[in-house]
C-alpha cells in the first residue's frame, strides 16, 4: 500500500527561512501586538508578556460557581472493567454506551473572565492614581453598553461550548464605539474595559439571565469567558486598544 508523504526540495536555507517565517507569523507577531497593547495601558513589555502567558494558561482552567437543578442529557461512553469471581477467575464486564442525566454547571474561566476583570479594575485604578480618570465613566458606560448590546444580539447557543460569540464582532463594536466618540486620552483603558467586560456581559451573563436563551443551552457545563467567548474577549481587549 502506498502512503502519502511530504517532500520539501527547497534546500536547507529555504527550510530555515520557512521556519523563521512561521515563528514570526504565529509567535513573535501575536506576542508583540499583545505587549504593545498592554504597554499603552501602562504595563512594561515584560509585564505584558507575563500577562499574555497567564491568560493563555488560564484559558484551560474553569472554576465551577453554580450548579443548576436543570438536568441535561449527555452521552455516556461504554467502558470495560476487569474483576475476579469467587474462584479467582478473571471476569470482563462491559458497560454499553448510553445516555445519562447531569445537572448543568456554570463556571468562570480564569483566562477569559477572572483575569480580564482584574486587569480592567487595575487599569481603572491606574487612571485614578495618575489623575486622568475625570470623565471616563460616562464614556465607559456608553462603550460598554454598545459592546454588550452587540454581543447579546450575536450570541448563539452552541452544542459544544454552550454560548458562542463571533470572534471579531466584539473588537469591531469596541472600535466603533471608542474611536469615534471617546476622547483620545481615555481611549486605551476604555477600549480594553468595554471590549472585555462588554463581551462577557452581553455574550454570557445576559443570555444566561434570559430564560428564552438559557433554555436552549444543552451543554452540561457553561463557562463564562470560556471556549465560546474567550477569543472575542481576548481579541476585543487587544485589538481595540491598538486601533484606538
Amino acid at each position: 500500500m502506498n502512503y502519502p508523504y511530504f517532500q520539501f526540495s527547497g534546500g536547507i536555507f529555504a527550510a530555515l527561512l520557512f521556519m523563521v517565517a512561521l515563528f514570526f507569523l504565529f509567535i513573535f507577531l501575536p506576542v508583540s501586538l499583545v505587549t504593545e497593547a498592554f504597554s499603552r495601558l501602562g504595563l512594561t513589555p515584560v509585564q505584558g508578556f507575563l500577562v499574555f502567558i497567564a491568560i493563555l494558561l488560564g484559558r484551560t482552567v474553569n472554576l465551577p460557581v453554580y450548579t443548576s437543578e436543570r438536568l441535561i442529557m449527555v452521552p455516556r461512553r461504554g467502558s470495560v472493567q476487569f474483576t475476579m469471581d469467587e474462584h479467582g477467575r478473571a471476569l470482563r464486564i462491559e458497560e454499553e454506551p448510553g445516555n445519562e442525566l447531569k445537572k448543568q454547571v456554570v463556571a468562570v474561566n480564569v483566562g477569559g473572565c477572572i483575569l480580564p476583570v482584574l486587569l480592567s479594575a487595575t487599569f481603572l485604578i491606574g487612571l485614578h492614581v495618575s489623575g486622568h480618570a475625570a470623565g471616563v465613566y460616562p464614556w465607559l458606560a456608553f462603550a460598554l453598553a454598545a459592546v454588550a448590546a452587540g454581543c447579546y444580539a450575536m450570541s448563539r447557543p452552541d452544542p459544544f461550548t454552550g454560548l458562542r460569540v463571533p470572534l471579531v464582532m466584539p473588537a469591531l463594536m469596541t472600535f466603533l464605539s471608542v474611536f469615534f466618540f471617546v476622547p483620545e486620552p481615555l481611549r486605551p483603558v476604555t477600549a480594553y474595559v468595554a471590549g472585555t467586560l462588554g463581551t462577557l456581559i452581553g455574550g454570557n451573563l445576559i443570555p444566561l439571565l434570559t430564560p428564552r436563551l438559557r433554555s436552549r443551552i444543552g451543554t452540561p457545563e457553561i463557562s463564562i469567558g470560556g471556549a465560546g467567548t474567550f477569543g472575542g474577549v481576548f481579541v476585543a481587549g487587544v485589538l481595540a486598544v491598538l486601533l484606538a
